[in-house]
């Protein structure tokens, strides 16, 4: 009962203090802002102990065999880091438009994005948590594309608001994860994209594949909106580099086969894709997230 009294202003505070760090990035240069944004990302390593216990064990599940102690643990703090970095140019290209994301990103690949397209039975754009793939998808809208994106509800209805805002204002249209199925197949028969990210455990119909070399709780998605549209599967992502600029890969479609017995081979296919863009730069996935919880639920205790 306490818990819950104490929800409430919890839920209050965090809307308002994101609120006035909207306010203040929008103000700052990106020298400055990206700077800033990174360290208040790394402080949040430091803030949040359950948070980086679930990113520790989850690379040490990955990668224990093969890096010490203190490289995963820089590996975690950096992807607390890069979140607070991405949020900011995702806050900036809400009032300076795509001319701010043409300065600081490159695309290679587009073609196969387009020539999925012209085949007219919409594109399933997958990706993952991985980089910044909220910045993707705007990307391409701001462009004319029409992208749909299949998020689920935040729990607090000001900030899930707030998010959908920011993402209707750069052109995306939002399908509900919990009641979107129906809409997403109607993106897709339109010729429309339909981004989904499925790098998660979460409670929707999912089949265990690998990931990461771990067994782990996949989506079925893409691969069932496949079968009922004929839409192609494309991967992608918009992956950091060391400029700090982004750079954006749209690889070859996924071949799926056409037998529906094969369901969780055309998964592990997905899956693999969307793992190759994590092992490029592990520090840019969301490792704080419990993704082998339905397999290894001891990796958490």
């Amino acid at each position: 009962m306490k818990k819950r009294f104490l929800r409430r202003p919890r839920r209050l505070l965090t809307y308002c203090l994101i609120r006035i760090i909207i306010a203040t990035f929008d103000l700052l240069p990106r020298w400055l802002g990206s700077r800033i944004s990174g360290l208040a990302g790394a402080a949040c390593y430091y803030l949040f102990s359950n948070s980086r216990k679930v990113a520790i064990a989850n690379l040490k599940a990955v990668y224990g065999g093969t890096l010490s102690e203190a490289k995963i643990k820089e590996i975690a703090r950096r992807s607390f880091s890069n979140l607070g970095r991405f949020a900011f140019d995702l806050i900036k290209v809400q009032s300076r438009g795509m001319d701010y994301l043409r300065k600081i990103t490159t695309v290679s690949g587009k073609e196969n994005l387009d020539r999925a397209l012209s085949k007219k039975r919409g594109v399933i754009a997958l990706t993952g948590h991985v980089g910044n793939w909220e910045l993707l998808a705007a990307y391409f809208s701001m462009l004319g594309y029409k992208v749909n994106v299949v998020a689920s509800p935040l729990r607090d209805k000001r900030l899930n608001k707030l998010v959908n805002k920011m993402r209707t204002r750069v052109g995306l249209k939002v399908v509900d994860r919990s009641k979107g199925v129906l809409s997403a197949v109607r993106c897709l028969r339109r010729g429309e994209i339909v981004g989904v990210l499925i790098d998660q455990d979460t409670s929707v119909e999912s089949v265990i594949v690998d990931f990461l070399g771990i067994p782990a709780k996949t989506a079925i998605g893409p691969v069932w909106l496949a079968r009922q549209t004929g839409a192609v599967v494309v991967p992608l992502a918009m992956l950091m580099g060391e400029n700090g600029n982004y750079r954006i890969e749209v690889k070859k479609p996924v071949e799926l086969n056409d037998d529906p017995s094969s369901i969780e081979e055309g998964v592990e296919r997905c899956s693999r894709e969307v793992e190759e863009f994590i092992r490029r730069d592990p520090s840019q996935w969301v490792w704080m997230h419990k993704r082998w919880k339905s397999v290894l639920a001891e990796l958490y205790n």
